[in-house]
């Protein structure tokens, strides 16, 4: 080490003590020191807490110097409460009258036609992007509009009739009604409902032409005179088959019996065999 800086080091110590003392003492002396720099810290920090607090006020004042103080001293001698300042915002924010207006409603029709439109947009792009038409997933590799989870659910919307222990491709399992048995008496549905009323029509109008009506539900002789009955006697009164179907059971019965009646040569017909122009009847002999 240089003469220069063994003298920088040691400066300001007593180097013959040092050199001719103990370890205790050295040890003793050490520790005065680190107190000493312990407590010069503490001193460093209050003054940097003064110099802190100082910097604030000077920046308090400055900011005061370029304030309306006659505004400040109001507002602290008149402070206004959480809902009074809730109001204020609300008056000073508020719209003028001319942008609250209502906006028109659009009409019905036309919110549904717009909300269709946006779903096919929205399953068309989709489709163009591989992706199901009803949410973002990749298509199923087995569909062309729907993911794995759609097709799922889409195939089973229509659930097949089945038991439970039936195996898949038995008669049970294909056409078997699973459905728990009510303990109510079943009531007929609406389409046999419709037509014990039409066989009841039926039967009084029969009854009121002069046929059996116990024979009407079975019988083609018992179709063959309801027709009869209703059947006009000229060309110019001639009727299409759905007015004379109306005193007949089915129209199955009714078609073999003009069939019957016609190569049997009791009625004659006119028209052709179209939507436009059905066939009309009448009774043979009278033009």
């Amino acid at each position: 080490m240089s003469p220069r800086k063994s003298k920088a080091v040691t400066k300001g110590l007593p180097l013959n003590f040092l050199l001719g003392c103990s370890q205790d003492a050295l040890g003793n002396f050490e520790l005065a020191r680190l107190a000493e720099v312990a407590d010069l810290r503490s001193q460093l920090h209050a003054i940097l807490d003064r110099v802190i607090d100082q910097m604030s006020q000077a920046a308090l004042v400055s900011w005061f110097k370029v304030q309306d103080r006659q505004s400040l001293k109001h507002a602290i001698e008149n402070e206004e409460t959480p809902l009074d300042w809730a109001n204020r915002m609300i008056r000073e924010g508020q719209r003028k009258g001319e942008e609250l207006l209502p906006l028109p409603a659009m009409p019905p029709d036309l919110v549904r036609a717009s909300h269709l439109a946006a779903n096919l947009r929205y399953k068309e792009r989709n489709n163009a992007a591989g992706k199901c038409q009803n949410c973002p997933q990749p298509l199923d590799p087995n569909s062309l509009v729907f993911c794995t989870k759609h097709l799922t659910a889409e195939r089973g919307r229509h659930k097949r009739k089945r038991g439970k222990d039936d195996a898949p491709g038995s008669i049970n399992y294909l056409y078997q009604d699973d459905s728990p048995e009510s303990r109510h008496a079943r009531q007929p549905g609406a389409l046999a409902s419709l037509e014990m009323e039409r066989e009841k029509k039926t039967r009084a109008l029969l009854a009121e032409l002069g046929v059996p009506p116990e024979s009407a539900a079975v019988s083609l002789k018992a179709a063959k005179d309801a027709l009869l009955k209703v059947m006009p006697e000229s060309k110019a009164d001639a009727k299409p088959t759905a007015e004379l179907f109306a005193v007949v059971p089915s129209r199955t019965t009714g078609k073999r019996a003009l069939k019957e009646l016609l190569s049997e040569g009791k009625i004659q017909r006119i028209g052709k065999k179209s939507k436009g122009g059905p066939f009309r009847y009448w009774k043979r002999g009278e033009e």
